[in-house]
């Protein structure tokens, strides 16, 4: 399943009256469940995410919400390892000050021993990256500001 598929299916949950979604295929397990505060999707193996990296998360953008409506957060559209870089000693995709697009590659998530690359959906350049390399990130974690072009 790949990112497009999966981001399909969650807008289908959202729409839909099902509170709970569970999918096996080729091996992948999918969990889907609704939240108060919106989906929750697991794909096994589950990666925990620190309670110190999820605290300071939610107040850059609790704290500031100014920004969110001159910036865009991205965030993970899938669980897994997120990586900056294609490998160990090359050049990250993006740094700060780096102009995207929405075709642009700006990091990699590895979920299940799958390398899949995250693009950008917006324009714009990149002003804060919110995580570090090979650090475990969950679905809908912020992970770059992007001051968007107009």
């Amino acid at each position: 399943m790949n990112i497009k598929e999966l981001r399909e299916l969650i807008e289908l949950i959202e729409q839909s009256n099902i509170e709970e979604f569970e999918m096996e295929r080729s091996g992948v397990r999918i969990r889907i469940s609704k939240s108060r505060t919106g989906p929750v999707v697991a794909q096994a193996p589950i990666v925990a995410k620190t309670p110190s990296t999820d605290s300071s998360e939610r107040i850059q953008i609790e704290g500031a919400p100014e920004k969110e409506e001159t910036n865009h957060i991205f965030t993970a559209p899938i669980v897994g390892t997120f990586y900056l870089t294609p490998k160990p000693d090359a050049e990250p995709f993006v740094k700060p000050g780096d102009h995207v697009t929405e075709s642009t590659v700006l990091c990699i998530i590895e979920a299940m021993k799958i390398f899949n690359q995250i693009e950008c959906e917006v324009e714009g350049d990149i002003i804060r990256i919110l995580v570090e390399n090979g650090q475990p990130v969950e679905y809908g974690q912020p992970l770059f500001e992007i001051q968007v072009k107009n």
